[in-house]
């Protein structure tokens, strides 16, 4: 029956009621409803007969050893021993899961003998939504190449149109029975525990979640080699819209015992839910029993197990569980197994197996991660790192060692500690309290000067801006502070951060400057004091392009951070965010991703999740990444960077400015363009509101949204906003300022496009003899001036100018990444015209190769890759059929990006008319 969503919403509603009330309340319910809507009542009745109904196939008895969905699918789907499926000859039946059969299969072609898997779907699921969804599952399987992955070998369709999948046969035991028959102890389970998220992880690089991760899924071979089966339910992450009701249909297929809530909710899978499943899987083989144990048979039972209560702690359950049980884990009894997973191994399964998707682990390398700090002693990421913490775990590692340092101290330093502490603490707790009382009545000084600025009568009779009032308060209250260092230390520290984020820079460091000096001069000034100075000029110095300067400022304030104790947990944080934005700025992409992650942990773990701090670091760990290539670990952190400056700050704020040009710049990568235009224009409204139209901040979205815009050939708003970017930046960061080189490349770029060659040559070597000649921007504008040479008709010269960006920057991104990918497609374009086709079509397949591993299906980009291999094909008549195999394959993509009536796809469209 076809429902409104009003009219199932009310639905669901009234069985949420109906299910938490006992029986004589529910009767009365249902009574009155039956009154007051017969047809609800009717359709309510059928639902909560179905809730409680008995479901046997549910009974963890008859899951012990195979999938649920095969008891359900017994069906024989007509197939057996010695039927021929194309070369493939059926040995004998090995399982059966959600979707069909698998066999053992012999292939006896040629000569040639290998054995398989086949797997050979339900008869009684073939639908054509089946079929699409087995075919998407065989171009899953082909896409992942990995020791733990079983491999994909052959696929078709039988006569009757049944889809076929042949894949490595693997010898060996599902793990649980692996490691309960050897009687492996806690550190071999967690060592296969860790092959299996290898695994996933390299699927996960490509976009794929397993969704189905379950013991009878996971073989370890005879070598003890953990392999992952059936990726058959899988999805691609971010698949367009025309594939939900695929999605949808798909996602009823999982095994209840390692259902995730989102499943059985209906909801999307991700990475997140891998993770889940993951942790399922380390609780089994950590206590031995399943985390998901429905109190009865009943669907509504199961709902409550997997949607609301968190099982038990893993040391609570093997503590409970019988000897025989406990015993397989390494021969240990209950209560040794349970001190082995009490506390923090018990907070890392329990983290994976949370409810709420967004705090799980991130990522399975996430959970890894932990996992080895608990074997090694160190404190995980689960649980909050406060000091007790910390020491408790340093003392475990040191124990003999710190012992002895204890006695050697309590018994020579008790009597001089006793007799003084006292009256030192006294004389401390004085002084700090004057120290307060002066600090606090210099900034209520500082305020009402500053607000003096906004009465007309002495304010010259006009609104300040918020610069105008810092300016007119501070020159009045700066010569007060000389008798004060410790006082005017920290005021200045606080102007000066503050010029920094209004963009004065020429104000804000002769500040800092004059803050760091006094602090050195007198003593009394606290470490937590100088500690801030050098994170403020740390920060500016980042911004200014100096970046060896900047390194040194903030590895010192760091230091002094970590000797301030408790109370500057959070200034350390936000000193390892800072050196994680300036490991950024150097193009140190792989040095920035554990700085974030390390400030990442220590903020959630000083503020939990909703905190302005958190999504700061969200946002720069989700830019390293994006920038890496690595867009599926991208996105969940910037849109929860979005949501949660959307929800702590004011509308308009600059902070939600820069979330949505973070996402912007994901989505342009992605090759969605109007989607980041519209991110961009948002952006660059708000920040030019909040910061002002000639901030450093404002030029860069300037900037951003020129390459959105170029992308789609606009080129003369692009140029527009380029040149007025590059004013703001010469003016506020001086001519030799790496982005201001950056800014002149993309200038050029732009104008080439609109056939300028001569100025963008110009730009182009401009932007050269700005960078420093190992500044990692600068292999952007090499490889663009080969562009303009390629366009004159200088191909020698081009080549060695790709050449030498192709070099540079898979050095800096490594060799998968797209950009690699552009530099290898032009590359090959200039080898073909050269009339070096071998080299050239060498060249075009790595980079297809990598084109179709990163970027989407329907991206651009492909078709460009397509094009250019479908030109350095010989003219030979066994070339032609590959080269209208990839001509059609490019013009379907144009059509997909582009529409029918755009002159890139008119243009192929008229050369496939032309094939006889």
């Amino acid at each position: 029956m076809n429902r409104s969503a009003a009219h199932a919403a009310q639905l669901n509603a009234l069985l949420e009621q109906a299910l938490d009330l006992d029986a004589e309340p529910r009767r009365d319910f249902l009574a009155r409803l039956r009154d007051e809507a017969p047809g609800l009542h009717a359709e309510l009745a059928e639902l909560l007969a179905l809730a409680e109904a008995p479901a046997p196939w549910l009974d963890p008895a008859q899951l012990d050893r195979r999938a649920a969905w095969s008891v359900l699918g017994s069906q024989d789907i007509g197939s057996e021993a010695g039927e021929r499926i194309g070369p493939w000859r059926l040995l004998r039946r090995i399982g059966s899961g959600g979707m069909g059969s698998v066999f053992e299969v012999s292939r006896e072609d040629g000569g040639f003998a290998q054995s398989a898997a086949l797997k050979l779907i339900r008869a009684d699921l073939a639908t054509p939504g089946f079929f699409t969804h087995f075919e998407r599952e065989r171009q899953i399987l082909a896409s992942l190449n990995h020791p733990g992955v079983a491999h994909l070998l052959d696929g078709g369709r039988l006569a009757d149109g049944r889809p076929y999948l042949v894949m490595e046969y693997v010898d060996g035991l599902r793990i649980d029975d692996w490691c309960d028959e050897r009687r492996l102890d806690l550190d071999a389970r967690l060592a296969l525990v860790v092959q299996v998220a290898e695994a996933l992880d390299h699927a996960h690089a490509r976009r794929v979640v397993h969704r189905d991760l379950k013991p009878s899924n996971i073989v370890v071979t005879g070598d003890g080699v953990v392999k992952l089966l059936d990726f058959g339910i899988a999805k691609v992450l971010h698949s367009d819209a025309a594939a939900a009701p695929l999605q949808q249909t798909a996602t009823q297929l999982f095994t209840p015992d390692y259902a995730t809530p989102e499943q059985l909710r209906g909801e999307p899978s991700d990475v997140y839910s891998d993770v889940y499943q993951l942790g399922l899987l380390l609780y089994e083989l950590a206590c031995g029993q399943r985390a998901q144990q429905p109190a009865d048979l009943s669907a509504a039972a199961l709902e409550r197990a997997i949607c609301l209560d968190d099982p038990p702690l893993p040391s609570a359950a093997a503590a409970a569980s019988p000897p025989q049980i406990a015993a397989k884990i390494g021969g240990l009894a209950p209560a040794a197994l349970a001190r082995r997973l009490r506390s923090d191994l018990d907070l890392i399964v329990m983290k994976a197996l949370r409810k709420q998707p967004s705090r799980r682990y991130a990522s399975v390398r996430d959970l890894v991660d932990d996992l080895r700090r608990w074997q090694h002693h160190r404190p995980v990421r689960a649980r909050p790192e406060t000091l007790r913490y910390r020491t408790a775990r340093f003392v475990r590692r040191h124990a003999w060692a710190v012992a002895g340092v204890a006695v050697l101290f309590a018994l020579t330093a008790a009597y001089a500690l006793m007799a003084t502490l006292q009256a030192r603490e006294i004389a401390r707790q004085r002084d700090l309290a004057q120290t307060e009382v002066r600090k606090a009545q210099q900034v209520k000084s500082l305020v009402l000067r500053l607000f003096e600025g906004a009465d007309p009568e002495r304010g010259a009779g006009a609104e300040l801006s918020a610069r105008e009032l810092l300016d007119f308060g501070w020159q009045a209250i700066d010569a007060e502070l000389d008798a004060q260092p410790e006082v005017q230390v920290e005021l200045l520290t606080t102007v000066g951060e503050t010029y920094r984020q209004l963009g004065s820079y020429d104000k804000a460091e002769p500040l800092f400057n004059r803050a760091r000096e006094l602090a050195q001069a007198h003593v009394q000034v606290p470490a937590t004091a100088r500690a801030a100075v050098l994170r403020g000029l740390g920060a500016l110095t980042t911004t200014l392009g100096r970046f060896e300067e900047a390194e040194a400022l903030l590895r010192q304030a760091e230091e002094l951070f970590r000797q301030g104790g408790p109370s500057a947990q959070a200034d350390l944080a936000r000193t390892i965010n800072d050196r994680g934005v300036l490991a950024q700025m150097r193009a140190d992409y792989v040095g920035a991703e554990p700085l974030f992650r390390a400030a990442l942990a220590q903020r959630r773990a000083l503020f939990g999740e909703r905190h302005r701090d958190v999504a700061e670091t969200l946002a720069g760990l989700g830019n390293t990444l994006q920038v890496r290539g690595d867009y599926h670990a991208a996105e969940p952190f910037l849109r929860q960077s979005l949501a949660l400056n959307r929800q702590l700050r004011p509308a308009g704020h600059p902070i939600i400015a820069s979330s949505l040009a973070a996402l912007a710049e994901l989505e342009r990568s992605l090759g969605h363009f109007a989607v980041a235009e519209a991110l961009y224009r948002e952006a660059l409204a708000d920040m030019s509101k909040s910061r002002g139209g000639e901030h450093v901040y404002t030029a860069t979205l300037m900037n951003n949204l020129a390459r959105v815009l170029k992308a789609q050939r606009k080129n003369d708003e692009a140029e527009s906003l380029l040149l007025h970017a590059l004013a703001i930046r010469r003016k506020q960061l001086g001519e030799q300022h790496p982005t201001v080189a950056m800014n002149l490349g993309d200038l050029g770029w732009v104008v080439e496009g609109a056939g300028k060659l001569d100025a963008a040559e110009g730009y182009y070597r401009e932007a050269l003899a700005h960078y420093a000649a190992d500044h990692p921007w600068r292999s952007s504008a090499v490889f663009n001036l080969g562009s303009v040479l390629e366009k004159r008709g200088d191909l020698a010269g081009a080549e060695r100018q790709y050449r030498e960006a192709l070099a540079a920057q898979r050095e800096q991104y490594g060799a998968e990444h797209e950009v690699v990918g552009i530099d290898l497609r032009q590359l090959g374009v200039v080898l073909s015209k050269q009339g070096r086709k071998d080299e050239a079509q060498a060249s075009l397949r790595q980079a297809l190769q990598i084109f179709e591993k990163r970027l989407d299906a329907d991206d651009p980009r492909i078709a460009d890759a397509l094009l250019a291999l479908r030109g350095s094909l010989p003219d030979a008549p066994d070339s032609k059929a590959e080269a209208l195999q990839l001509l059609r394959r490019a013009h379907a993509i144009r059509v997909k990006a582009y529409g029918s009536d755009d002159a890139r796809t008119g243009e192929l469209a008229a050369q496939l008319a032309r094939v006889p």
